[in-house]
Protein backbone atom coordinates (compact mmCIF):
# COMPACT_ATOMS: atom_id res chain seq x y z
CA UNK A 1 0.00 0.00 0.00
CA UNK A 2 2.57 2.94 0.87
CA UNK A 3 4.48 1.78 -2.60
CA UNK A 4 1.19 2.84 -4.36
CA UNK A 5 0.80 5.83 -2.02
CA UNK A 6 4.50 7.37 -3.50
CA UNK A 7 3.69 6.02 -6.93
CA UNK A 8 0.83 8.11 -6.95
CA UNK A 9 1.93 11.34 -5.20
CA UNK A 10 4.92 10.90 -7.67
CA UNK A 11 2.55 10.99 -10.61
CA UNK A 12 0.82 13.80 -9.72
CA UNK A 13 3.66 15.91 -8.76
CA UNK A 14 4.91 14.71 -12.56
CA UNK A 15 1.27 15.90 -13.73
CA UNK A 16 2.07 18.99 -11.94
CA UNK A 17 5.43 20.05 -12.88
CA UNK A 18 3.96 18.65 -16.84
CA UNK A 19 1.06 21.56 -16.57
CA UNK A 20 3.15 24.45 -14.76
CA UNK A 21 6.35 24.49 -17.39
CA UNK A 22 3.75 25.51 -20.60
CA UNK A 23 2.03 27.75 -18.10
CA UNK A 24 5.51 29.49 -17.32
CA UNK A 25 7.21 29.58 -20.56
CA UNK A 26 3.34 30.94 -21.89
CA UNK A 27 4.22 33.95 -19.14
CA UNK A 28 8.03 34.81 -20.11
CA UNK A 29 6.87 34.71 -23.88
CA UNK A 30 4.16 37.03 -23.00
CA UNK A 31 5.67 40.07 -21.38
CA UNK A 32 6.63 42.92 -22.65
CA UNK A 33 9.43 42.98 -25.35
CA UNK A 34 11.84 46.01 -26.02
CA UNK A 35 11.40 47.33 -29.21
CA UNK A 36 14.77 46.27 -31.96
CA UNK A 37 16.56 48.53 -33.32
CA UNK A 38 16.08 49.45 -36.82
CA UNK A 39 17.68 49.92 -39.90
CA UNK A 40 15.81 52.71 -40.00
CA UNK A 41 17.07 54.30 -36.63
CA UNK A 42 20.26 53.50 -37.36
CA UNK A 43 19.68 55.70 -40.80
CA UNK A 44 18.18 58.70 -38.25
CA UNK A 45 21.16 58.33 -36.16
CA UNK A 46 23.30 58.54 -38.99
CA UNK A 47 21.49 61.61 -40.70
CA UNK A 48 22.13 63.34 -37.72
CA UNK A 49 25.70 63.26 -37.11
CA UNK A 50 26.13 64.53 -40.35
CA UNK A 51 23.55 67.78 -38.87
CA UNK A 52 25.84 67.85 -35.51
CA UNK A 53 28.78 68.05 -38.19
CA UNK A 54 27.34 71.00 -39.98
CA UNK A 55 26.03 72.76 -36.60
CA UNK A 56 29.59 72.70 -35.77
CA UNK A 57 30.95 73.71 -38.93
CA UNK A 58 28.55 76.91 -38.98
CA UNK A 59 29.40 77.15 -35.50
CA UNK A 60 26.06 76.87 -34.31
CA UNK A 61 26.39 76.24 -30.08
CA UNK A 62 23.10 76.01 -29.54
CA UNK A 63 22.24 74.34 -32.61
CA UNK A 64 24.59 71.94 -31.51
CA UNK A 65 23.47 71.52 -28.21
CA UNK A 66 20.24 70.58 -29.01
CA UNK A 67 21.91 66.97 -30.07
CA UNK A 68 22.44 66.41 -26.35
CA UNK A 69 20.06 65.59 -23.68
CA UNK A 70 19.42 67.76 -20.42
CA UNK A 71 21.96 65.25 -18.62
CA UNK A 72 24.43 64.47 -21.18
CA UNK A 73 27.75 64.00 -20.49
CA UNK A 74 30.96 65.27 -22.73
CA UNK A 75 34.32 63.73 -22.20
CA UNK A 76 37.20 65.85 -24.50
CA UNK A 77 40.10 64.79 -24.76
CA UNK A 78 43.11 66.53 -22.27
CA UNK A 79 40.03 68.44 -20.50
CA UNK A 80 37.85 67.96 -17.63
CA UNK A 81 34.08 66.26 -17.97
CA UNK A 82 31.30 68.27 -18.93
CA UNK A 83 28.01 67.49 -17.70
CA UNK A 84 24.99 69.15 -18.64
CA UNK A 85 23.50 71.25 -21.96
CA UNK A 86 24.70 74.97 -20.89
CA UNK A 87 27.92 73.83 -19.85
CA UNK A 88 28.28 71.64 -22.92
CA UNK A 89 27.10 75.01 -25.17
CA UNK A 90 30.21 76.77 -23.14
CA UNK A 91 32.54 74.32 -23.84
CA UNK A 92 31.99 74.59 -27.61
CA UNK A 93 32.15 78.47 -27.43
CA UNK A 94 35.58 78.23 -26.31
CA UNK A 95 36.50 75.66 -28.76
CA UNK A 96 35.10 78.03 -31.41
CA UNK A 97 37.31 80.53 -29.61
CA UNK A 98 40.23 78.34 -30.63
CA UNK A 99 39.42 78.71 -34.43
CA UNK A 100 37.91 75.28 -34.20
CA UNK A 101 36.57 74.59 -38.07
CA UNK A 102 36.31 72.05 -40.87
CA UNK A 103 35.04 69.07 -38.19
CA UNK A 104 34.54 66.07 -40.41
CA UNK A 105 33.05 62.90 -38.94
CA UNK A 106 32.50 59.49 -40.23
CA UNK A 107 30.68 56.86 -38.45
CA UNK A 108 32.16 53.66 -38.94
CA UNK A 109 30.04 51.29 -36.42
CA UNK A 110 26.40 51.93 -35.30
CA UNK A 111 24.41 49.47 -33.47
CA UNK A 112 21.77 49.46 -30.76
CA UNK A 113 19.41 47.61 -28.81
CA UNK A 114 15.63 49.13 -27.56
CA UNK A 115 16.17 52.59 -26.66
CA UNK A 116 20.13 52.53 -26.46
CA UNK A 117 22.40 52.43 -29.40
CA UNK A 118 25.89 53.37 -29.59
CA UNK A 119 27.95 54.97 -33.07
CA UNK A 120 31.62 55.09 -33.11
CA UNK A 121 33.98 56.17 -35.49
CA UNK A 122 37.06 58.51 -36.66
CA UNK A 123 36.47 62.23 -37.11
CA UNK A 124 39.14 65.04 -38.15
CA UNK A 125 39.08 69.13 -37.07
CA UNK A 126 41.30 71.89 -37.84
CA UNK A 127 42.10 75.23 -35.69
CA UNK A 128 42.34 78.37 -37.18
CA UNK A 129 42.67 80.48 -34.45
CA UNK A 130 42.85 84.54 -34.86
CA UNK A 131 46.40 84.57 -34.11
CA UNK A 132 48.97 82.08 -33.44
CA UNK A 133 49.63 78.47 -35.18
CA UNK A 134 47.37 76.81 -37.46
CA UNK A 135 46.43 73.31 -36.15
CA UNK A 136 45.12 69.86 -37.52
CA UNK A 137 43.57 66.90 -35.24
CA UNK A 138 42.31 63.60 -36.06
CA UNK A 139 41.28 60.99 -33.66
CA UNK A 140 38.20 58.93 -32.83
CA UNK A 141 34.88 59.54 -31.33
CA UNK A 142 32.10 57.20 -29.28
CA UNK A 143 28.14 58.70 -29.30
CA UNK A 144 25.78 57.06 -26.87
CA UNK A 145 22.16 57.91 -28.42
CA UNK A 146 19.25 57.65 -26.20
CA UNK A 147 15.85 57.31 -27.86
CA UNK A 148 13.59 59.83 -25.85
CA UNK A 149 9.69 59.18 -25.03
CA UNK A 150 8.64 61.23 -28.20
CA UNK A 151 10.78 59.13 -30.29
CA UNK A 152 14.12 61.33 -31.08
CA UNK A 153 17.56 60.26 -30.98
CA UNK A 154 19.67 62.19 -28.67
CA UNK A 155 23.43 62.19 -27.47
CA UNK A 156 23.71 60.90 -23.86
CA UNK A 157 27.31 60.78 -23.92
CA UNK A 158 30.24 61.22 -25.94
CA UNK A 159 33.92 60.79 -25.95
CA UNK A 160 36.39 61.43 -28.40
CA UNK A 161 40.53 61.11 -28.29
CA UNK A 162 43.12 62.08 -30.61
CA UNK A 163 44.71 59.59 -32.66
CA UNK A 164 47.77 62.79 -32.83
CA UNK A 165 50.44 63.21 -29.52
CA UNK A 166 49.65 67.05 -29.59
CA UNK A 167 48.02 69.90 -31.93
CA UNK A 168 49.74 69.29 -35.21
CA UNK A 169 50.61 72.38 -37.46
CA UNK A 170 48.47 72.26 -40.74
CA UNK A 171 51.63 72.17 -42.98
CA UNK A 172 52.48 68.44 -41.48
Amino acid sequence: MKQTTSVTTLTRQLLGAALLVPAVLAAACGGKTEPGFTQAEAKTIREKTQAFEGAFNKKEADSLTSYYTPESVLMPPNAPTVRGKEPIKQFYGELYAQGATELEVETKDLRGHGTLAYESGSYSLNRRPAQGAKTRDRGKYLFIWRKQNDGAWMIEQSIWSSDLPELVPLGN
